[in-house]
């Protein structure tokens, strides 16, 4: 459950108390819905709540893709040019794009045609 998982991470990463957020008068802590945003956004990928939303394996972090890149040089280096590239088996693939991309791309593309129309207005009004 998520909610385990913040509780969790906030306690072990920041010595806060979740509870703090809905005591009143806060107590000891200043605990905001601001405050617990920031929190979350910056939990390492070590964290309970990383590993719940990565199907439950811890997800790579920067070094592991750096270690996986030194691993693939090595396994394709003296490869004839044009040989299919070797790359680490256990790197993570991609995300796919998602089917609901193609729809915000074209409200996006409405959205900015309404606004060169306003500001076409504009220009011409004044």
């Amino acid at each position: 459950m998520r909610g385990d998982d913040i509780e969790a991470d906030l306690k072990h990463f920041y010595g806060v108390d979740l509870r703090d957020l809905f005591r009143p008068g806060g107590g000891d802590s200043q605990l905001t819905l601001r405050l617990l945003w920031v929190y979350i956004r910056r939990l390492p990928h070590t964290s309970a709540l990383a590993i719940s939303d990565n199907g439950g394996r811890m997800p790579w972090s920067i070094e592991d893709h750096l270690l996986a890149d030194l691993w693939a040089l090595q396994a394709n280096r003296g490869k004839k040019r044009g040989s299919p590239w070797r790359d680490y088996p256990n790197r993570p693939k991609p995300a796919a794009k998602k089917a609901n991309s193609q729809i915000d791309d074209e409200r996006i593309e409405r959205g900015e045609q309404r606004f060169a129309e306003r500001r076409r207005k504009l220009e011409e009004g004044t």
